[in-house]
């Protein structure tokens, strides 16, 4: 029985704001909500947003913690210093960047 295999997931999502949101916005909220549901920065397979443009982006994270990714976007919101009410949906999932990438 050998060691399993790492192997990434890329959530592609789109989030329905009032205003843009910016970059460090959706970071600092991640970070937030992942602290709060176990999968923040101290554990070895974290979610990590590898593309963010025009309120859509790409979150990277294991195969083995898809669903709880899933679960952090749609469970965000609001973002920024000043709380602006969002609401975020995945577009798909996909196991290489590039097909992600077309989709964004």
């Amino acid at each position: 029985m050998g060691v399993k295999e790492f192997r990434h997931r890329y959530i592609v999502f789109e989030i329905d704001a009032p205003r843009a949101i910016e970059r460090w916005e959706l970071i600092k909220e991640f970070q937030r909500r992942a602290s709060q549901m176990g999968l923040d920065q101290s554990d070895e397979i974290r979610p990590w947003l590898t593309a963010f443009q025009t309120n859509r982006g790409i979150l990277r994270c294991s195969h083995c913690d898809k669903d709880k990714a899933i679960e952090l976007l749609t469970s965000i919101s609001e973002v920024g210093d000043d709380r602006v009410k969002i609401s975020i949906s995945t577009i798909t999932t996909s196991g290489t960047i590039r097909k992600a990438k077309e989709s964004l």
